[in-house]
């Protein structure tokens, strides 16, 4: 059975399950799984890069910001940003010292920046896993791991269902292939590096 579009997950989720009459719920089942997946994937598949732009020092994240990776200022020397807490930003207001930016912090849907800066941003992050949907039919991850999606949408389905046995067996198994993606992207990366920007001694 090939699984590579919405309408063919949840049809192949009816014959998993050997039942019909849970399939109005099998789009609920989906983006649970999509959820699980958001707080647990952080593949190479998921990087992006894009450019923000900060007004008084505050930028909007991107609609598919998952999690940040890097935050450059492209001033004349470019600096790689800290991230601080909110709360340790918060603590430097009204007296931020001024210079170019040092520190960012996010909260909600904004990314803000210290010292206040206007200067264009290189964001690097990880995006969300695009949600399936009757419009949006495929994305990345049901592509490359349809396998993935089925088992943590068959694990929600018998959470559903109150099945403890069959939810623990799905799990099982949806874990099993979040654990193999984490250990062969962390075999892609290769050894980590320590890169230096900016002026040096």
């Amino acid at each position: 059975m090939t699984i590579g579009t919405y309408a063919q997950l949840q049809t192949a989720m009816d014959s998993w399950l050997v039942r019909s009459d849970i399939s109005t719920n099998h789009p609920d089942f989906i983006a649970l799984f999509e959820a699980v997946a958001n707080r647990r994937l952080r593949q190479r598949t998921q990087e992006s890069t894009t450019s923000l732009t900060p007004v008084s020092g505050v930028a909007t994240l991107p609609t598919d910001y998952l999690a940040w990776r890097r935050v450059t200022w492209t001033g004349s020397d470019p600096i790689e940003l800290e991230y601080v807490h909110p709360s340790y930003l918060h603590a430097l207001w009204p007296t931020l010292p001024a210079g170019d930016p040092r520190i960012f912090t996010i909260e909600g849907s904004s990314l803000t920046v210290a010292p206040t800066d206007s200067t264009a941003l290189t964001f690097d992050y990880f995006q969300k896993i695009p949600a399936l949907s009757a419009s949006a039919t495929t994305n990345w991850l049901l592509t490359s791991h349809p396998d993935l999606y089925l088992f943590g949408s068959l694990a929600e389905a018998h959470g559903f269902v109150k099945d403890p046995d069959a939810l623990t067996f799905w799990k099982g198994r949806r874990d099993e292939i979040f654990e193999e993606l984490e250990r062969l992207d962390k075999k892609t990366r290769g050894p980590a590096a320590i890169r230096v920007m900016g002026a040096t001694p």
